[in-house]
């Protein structure tokens, strides 16, 4: 190559290496704008987390026949929104800001049976992002009127539609987010994991670890007990024990026409839609009947839990009940883990066990439903007997027994113990 070769060269290289210098810094700048409204809102939900602090820790009542268990419950009812649905809103809308998926003008709409979208219209309302909310036909007002309280708007459609219209109502979109709890909360959940940085974490296990081991002599509990709602909530808390090697097991308590059971442990689902199956009314919050597809319709990873228990909804109901008996305001996810942790403890009751199950939301949103028995006749006629499982229950906490295994043939026929 001669010398006016080589020059050509030279300035082809400086020229060539100089546009990609300023073609990345003008893409740097462009993925990284400032950006106020982003910035504030983030500031906002830390300030929120400030507010929010932790919800109590308590130690539940001593059960007769079980003289070597020690439950604690934590009261998720005490949050500023009244349910566990307020730190699962917190993590879905600062994972939505930091990946960018709203922004100041965008509309944000989710899918819930009433109590999570009080909370979405909560953190919308202040990060300052307008909310609407796709809610079963048949919701009671009483949650309508808590979303439009906290600034957030309501559409009702058939319960197994709500997905798709609200896919038809963003995809493609400008300005409109489908916020998608059933997909994406393992992974907000995972984002707002935050170890012991300043800014402290949502995960409620990290929050349950640091009660607990200023309330019992053990350094962790031995099960945590809850149903899989979306998904996302007890999937983090399955990585986070996995992740710090914490000696828990990982317990899904599930409904009785609910997929999750077989889809955690047969694999089952993932192909087919459950909805068939469902039979209403269920526990309001608890199941899911749609196909179980990780990532896109529910957030459940079946890595996340080590033992899953169907309990049958009527068994569910009558728990309620008996906490209700003996002070425990709680809703049907509590009913649903009570069973559980009781047919666990029944396993072995001279050993020492230790549970931690949430109380999701207070008894005051059901009392026209799952606490009216006129309402029960109603809705689970076709379910067996309310008194008989109520019988099992009260029974299995007297003798260390368990209540499915007292209660097995009260869903078969109108029989009493």
């Amino acid at each position: 190559m001669g010398v006016i070769g080589i020059v050509i060269f030279s300035c082809l290289l400086q020229l060539c290496y100089g546009a990609a210098l300023s073609e990345t810094s003008v893409l740097y700048k462009k993925r990284f704008p400032l950006n106020k409204w982003r910035t504030d809102a983030i500031e906002k939900l830390w300030n929120e987390r400030k507010a929010m602090d932790k919800t109590p820790l308590v130690r539940g009542p001593k059960l007769g026949g079980f003289p070597n268990l020690e439950l604690f419950y934590k009261n998720e009812s005490a949050s500023r929104t009244g349910s566990i649905k307020h730190r699962q809103a917190w993590a879905l809308f600062m994972w939505a800001i930091l990946e960018e998926h709203v922004g100041e003008k965008t509309t944000v709409y989710e899918v819930s049976s009433g109590k999570g979208a009080v909370s979405d219209a909560f953190m919308a309302r202040l990060v300052g992002l307008r909310f609407i909310a796709l809610v079963p036909d048949e919701i009671e007002k009483t949650w309508t009127d808590a979303i439009e309280a906290n600034g957030g708007h309501s559409l009702k459609c058939p319960r197994t539609q709500r997905m798709i219209l609200a896919k038809n109502l963003t995809e493609g979109k400008k300005n409109r987010f489908f916020m998608n709890q059933y997909a994406n909360l393992d992974r907000a959940e995972d984002i707002s994991e935050s170890g012991d940085h300043s800014h402290e974490s949502v995960n409620i296990f990290h929050e349950i670890l640091l009660q607990f081991r200023s309330m019992s002599t053990q350094n962790a509990p031995s099960f945590f007990v809850h149903p899989a709602q979306t998904g996302g909530l007890i999937t983090s808390v399955g990585r986070y024990v996995q992740r710090y090697s914490i000696p828990t097991q990982v317990v899904l308590a599930d409904s009785e026409f609910s997929v999750y059971f077989d889809y955690v442990v047969h694999g089952a689902f993932k192909n087919e839609s459950g909805e068939k199956l469902w039979v209403m009314p269920g526990m309001y919050g608890v199941g899911y009947w749609g196909q179980a597809i990780l990532g896109q319709t529910i957030s459940l990873d079946p890595a996340a839990i080590d033992l899953a228990i169907k309990i049958p909804d009527l068994a569910s109901v009558a728990a309620m009940h008996y906490l209700k008996s003996v002070g425990i305001s709680c809703g049907p996810c509590s009913g649903v883990n009570f069973v559980a942790l009781l047919h666990i403890a029944a396993r072995d009751i001279s050993k020492r066990v230790t549970v931690v199950t949430p109380i999701s939301i207070s008894s005051t949103s059901y009392e026209n439903t799952y606490y009216n028995t006129e309402w029960i006749k109603q809705q689970f006629s076709k379910h067996g007997s309310f008194g008989c499982w109520m019988k099992a229950v009260t029974k299995a906490v007297e003798k260390g027994w368990s209540p499915l295994e007292i209660g097995k043939y009260c869903n078969e026929e109108k029989m009493d113990l």
